[in-house]
């Protein structure tokens, strides 16, 4: 029997694929994928190619807020099929004519997904993989081939997690790259390393050169994730000018505010296309003071009161943009009624006043009446043009020009 297409909706309840109750949260939902991914990666032995696709198709939906509330409502003929699987792909794995497209859309702005692959999880869990020791407050440069991983090793003391934790990675050439937390498996040691937590990295557009970024923050207060929205989403909208409404919908919290004392791994993924990464690794601590080369002599204390006052407005405009939405739309529509009865009332005013000119001239000049019955009227009034409704964008009519 042949597989489903991946535009077609799969015939299978999602909570039971992933193995969850509908109560479940996001945290929930997102270890019992990366569990039974690992379980049915067809890359393993033993592994199960229509378990991993049913398994990565659930938690395509259910991940997404808007996509599980419309599956939540009305199943799966209520959810956008069209971009259902589009999953990460794995570089190390691509052929070079694949490599080489993906390399070129994203050197165009597109953000391609990628993921780490399984024989690299499988190599961390062994334990063949060397790990590096790091120390907090000692930034390390170092670099990774494509599609593989380094590791590093840091004890965190209780003063440290109590002042706040960020472990840093930066690129100074804008390198693609992942950052990865490692746990013992299940929480016993000796089962292997797991992976928990990873960042994918981003640039900063105000910094030239742009510098590619990503960082874990256990600073006990909530940070979160920030994707633009990209064109096809763009495309799916009413007009460009709702655009607006949809900018902070890749407005997600990170996974974990707070790190325990002890030793913690992290690891950084070569993630770029064809050259390998080089980076720049730190773990250090809230509160420290640090000598700025701008700043002369004066030193700076690293702190993140300015990202949790700027996250907090964010959050709070997120939420001012769902219900200012629903006020534009009824604006756009009660303008857009307006301008069509503007268009009428404008033919009517035009038809009478021809009308009572005939009628004046029928009585007055009853020759050049008759004369006149077949020529057109000369009243004309400004209109509006009503065709370009579709890609219609409100403004105000009211503004100075």
């Amino acid at each position: 029997m042949a597989e489903p297409r991946a535009s077609s909706a799969p015939e299978f309840d999602f909570y039971e694929a992933l193995e969850v109750e509908k109560t479940a949260d996001a945290a929930e939902i997102k270890s019992q994928y990366r569990k039974l991914a690992l379980k049915y990666h067809p890359d393993k032995n033993g592994g199960d190619a229509t378990n991993f696709k049913r398994v990565s198709v659930a938690y395509k939906v259910l991940s997404d807020p808007t996509k599980r509330a419309e599956y939540d409502a009305h199943g799966v003929d209520g959810i956008d099929k069209t971009d259902i699987l589009d999953t990460e792909i794995d570089i190390s794995e691509a052929g070079f004519a694949n490599t080489l497209v993906a390399s070129m859309i994203s050197s165009l702005g597109v953000n391609i997904k990628t993921a780490v692959p399984m024989k690299v999880l499988e190599a961390v869990r062994s334990g063949v993989v060397a790990i590096a020791p790091a120390q907090v407050g000692c930034k390390m440069s170092e670099n990774v081939k494509k599609g593989e991983i380094r590791l590093f090793r840091c004890r965190l003391t209780e003063e440290d997690t109590r002042a706040g934790v960020v472990v840093s990675v930066v690129s100074p050439a804008g390198d693609k790259f992942k950052l990865l937390h490692f746990a013992e498996g299940n929480g016993v040691a000796g089962k292997g390393l797991e992976l928990s937590l990873q960042e994918m990295s981003a640039k900063f557009d105000s910094v030239k050169p742009k510098r590619s970024h990503a960082g874990f923050y256990f600073a006990g207060t909530q940070s979160f994730n920030y994707e633009p929205m990209n064109a096809v989403k763009l495309s799916k909208l009413e007009s460009r000018d709702f655009a607006l409404f949809h900018a902070l919908d890749n407005w997600t919290p990170r996974e974990c505010t707070t790190i325990s004392p002890g030793e913690h791994v992290f690891g950084v993924y070569g993630d770029n296309f064809f050259d390998k990464c080089k980076f720049e690794f730190e773990v250090f601590t809230l509160g420290t003071k640090v000598r700025s080369p701008a700043d002369g002599d004066n030193s700076k204390t690293l702190e993140i009161n300015d990202i949790r006052d700027i996250e907090s407005k964010l959050s709070h405009k997120k939420d001012e943009l769902m219900r200012f939405e629903k006020e534009y739309a009824a604006a756009k529509a009660a303008f857009e009624k307006v301008v069509i009865r503007h268009q009428k009332e404008n033919e009517e005013i035009r038809d009478l006043l021809a009308a009572r000119e005939a009628a004046y001239c029928a009585l007055t000049l009853p020759g050049a009446a008759a004369e006149s019955e077949d020529s057109s009227s000369t009243f004309t009034l400004p209109t509006i043009d009503t065709s370009a409704f579709k890609n219609f964008s409100f403004s105000n009519p009211f503004a100075k020009k």
